[in-house]
């Protein structure tokens, strides 16, 4: 059986950026694992295996020792991933992929897909693996799309944090998979996120979460598809860590 490892910073990511494409490669037969970094904001992991059910991941584990790596939720603790020493990042990766031996690698882009710090440090790791590795990454123009939605039914209202840009460069799409079960998984973590309606969540999310301006996005392009960057190691930006 082929493997796909996923490799993510946060509960959560797996629905954001790779949702469309572990379940259509576990609908092709693949066995889909992912290990995440960090137990997210307000013990979000609880919420893993549901998710992980709905999307076609076969199990999760931690990666690196539990508890290794926190998201602060901003606030610069030494703790995080962006503050870790790389090696150490690069380590917990590889020794995933010493005992899963994957065929492929997901996770997110070179921008981190949202800019966090945690996502761009986990890519830059992954980069640094000698595997085959696929970066999750918006386009410019879907980015757009979801900002002038979000302005159809909130004339004037901005959300998200101002670091989702996307990109113009030509993407692989992998696309297919059930827009019903990713919005169930976004809905496993945040009460209607998936499932409501837009406007209503408008009202009552925070305005500076990436996590409406993504669903806006959603809403706007397609659930069903995931698009990808070639991740290589001429790619990662040169770190000091």
């Amino acid at each position: 059986m082929r493997t796909a490892l996923v490799v993510h910073a946060h509960p959560d990511d797996e629905v954001f950026a790779t949702g469309a494409a572990t379940s259509v490669l576990s609908e092709q037969g693949w066995n889909v694992v992912l290990r995440v970094a960090t137990a997210g904001m307000h013990g979000a992991s609880d919420h893993l295996s549901a998710s992980c059910e709905l999307l076609g991941i076969a199990d999760w584990d931690w990666l690196g020792a539990p508890d290794q790596w926190i998201d602060d939720g901003g606030r610069n603790s030494s703790r995080t991933l962006a503050a870790a020493q790389r090696y150490d990042v690069v380590a917990a990766v590889e020794a995933a992929v010493d005992k899963l031996q994957p065929e492929l690698i997901l996770t997110v882009g070179s921008d981190g897909l949202t800019g966090h710090p945690d996502h761009i440090a986990i890519s830059q790791a992954v980069q640094r693996i000698q595997c085959r590795a696929l970066g999750a990454r918006l386009r410019a123009q879907d980015v757009r799309a979801g900002e002038q939605l979000v302005q159809q039914l909130a004339p004037g209202e901005h959300v998200g944090s101002g670091h989702v840009k996307g990109c113009d460069v030509p993407l692989q799409e992998i696309g297919g998979a059930s827009e019903e079960r990713r919005r169930q998984a976004l809905d496993a973590y945040y009460d209607g996120l998936g499932s409501k309606p837009l406007a209503e969540l408008i009202t009552t999310h925070r305005a500076s979460s990436d996590g409406l301006l993504l669903r806006a996005v959603f809403d706007a392009t397609g659930w069903q598809q995931d698009r990808f960057e070639e991740l290589t190691a001429s790619s990662a930006a040169p770190s000091s860590r």
